[in-house]
């Protein structure tokens, strides 16, 4: 007897594959005769789905401590995929404000894994193709090359998804296509808030985007950096984990976050510093954040690393003594001979900063 034939029974409809059901509890053999089955046959067939059948379990196979660190111990560590913030298949949030460099530092990022071997994709919501190109050509319009194997893609939102699916899961499946047409490896996702339909500091709306997000990193053992924005704060203290958007329930959701600050005076000047690792070490924090300065090289806007200094350098207040102390001493490095760029190293302030002060 063959089940698959015109006058086949559904058995999911009769919940004959249900996996709690009883093989003696099988449909009464007078309602199956309409079909020409008989019951031995629903019997066979029901046996063989149920072989077939694997119940889900939410946790993994019940062992020592011991055990598992020996098995953790066999595996290769995760590689740092950009020092020390981005870590191979871990789920990483870069927040700062609006205007502060999160799409160079992010494009950076992204050029310099996939200079090294890796295929990654920049999903920008953000910039159109023609505004991402002003950014990276010289002033002769030569453009910059960045690696091949680093690939981007624009986004526009639908008004609406197709009927049968919601607009995550629809968003989901045409990413998770593109990802698959390069053997992607890595995605930075500019923004978070872009993709929600309507606030990401509420986590009725964030919540199912970033589960999502997690589901694909694990489905195609992905390394994501996603952007997001940061709350409206006073600009003259610490920047804090709190400071996320929507920071409790983001943070539960991610491996790592890591802001990018700036200087209160120089205008060129940032600092990057992590809020939260999990199993990266925690390198830039208060007292030693990175300091960099938003610069252009042959076409390549970027942040160029300038050394490492407290946080409270950068948050301080201004006097206007302290902008004209530091005139003067430009000023006076410069007669000394010193060229901008050691005097930029040894003012910790940006070269556009010594130019500027040169001219006045």
């Amino acid at each position: 007897m063959n089940l698959d034939d015109k006058h086949s029974l559904n058995l999911n409809e009769h919940n004959i594959i249900n996996k709690d059901t009883n093989l003696n509890n099988i449909i009464p053999e007078f309602e199956l005769k309409k079909y020409g089955i008989g019951v031995e046959d629903v019997k066979t067939e029901k046996e063989q789905l149920l072989k077939q059948f694997k119940p889900i379990n939410l946790f993994s196979e019940l062992q020592t401590v011991n055990k598992a660190l020996q098995d953790a111990n066999q595996m290769p560590d995760p590689e740092y995929l950009f020092p020390v913030l981005v870590i191979e298949n871990e789920f990483t949030i870069l927040f700062a404000d609006t205007g502060i460099g999160k799409t160079i530092f992010a494009t950076q990022i992204g050029n310099h894994i996939a200079s090294n071997g890796r295929n990654v994709l920049l999903l920008d919501l953000e910039l159109s193709k023609k505004q991402f190109e002003k950014r990276y050509k010289d002033a002769s319009g030569s453009l910059y090359n960045f690696s091949n194997n680093f690939y981007r893609i624009d986004f526009e939102r639908l008004t609406e998804a197709p009927k049968e699916i919601s607009y995550l899961d629809f968003f989901i499946q045409s990413l998770s296509k593109r990802i698959d047409e390069s053997g992607i490896e890595v995605v930075i996702l500019d923004n978070l808030t872009k993709l929600s339909a309507g606030s990401t500091d509420n986590a009725k709306d964030t919540i199912p985007i970033l589960e999502a997000l997690n589901k694909l990193k694990f489905e195609k053992q992905l390394t994501i950096l996603a952007l997001e924005h940061n709350k409206k704060v006073s600009a003259n203290r610490p920047i804090e984990l709190n400071d996320l958007q929507g920071s409790k329930m983001k943070s539960n959701l991610c491996d790592s976050v890591f802001t990018i600050g700036r200087h209160s005076i120089d205008k060129h000047l940032r600092y990057v510093k992590q809020v939260k690792v999990r199993s990266a070490e925690l390198v830039y924090d208060t007292d030693n954040v990175l300091k960099c300065e938003i610069t252009i090289n042959n076409g390549y806007l970027h942040f160029e690393t300038i050394g490492y200094g407290s946080e409270y350098e950068f948050i301080k207040e201004a006097s206007k003594d302290d902008r004209e102390n530091i005139i003067e001493k430009v000023k006076e490095l410069n007669q000394q001979g010193k060229s901008q760029r050691v005097i930029s190293n040894e003012m910790g302030i940006s070269l556009g900063a010594v130019n500027k002060y040169l001219k006045l």
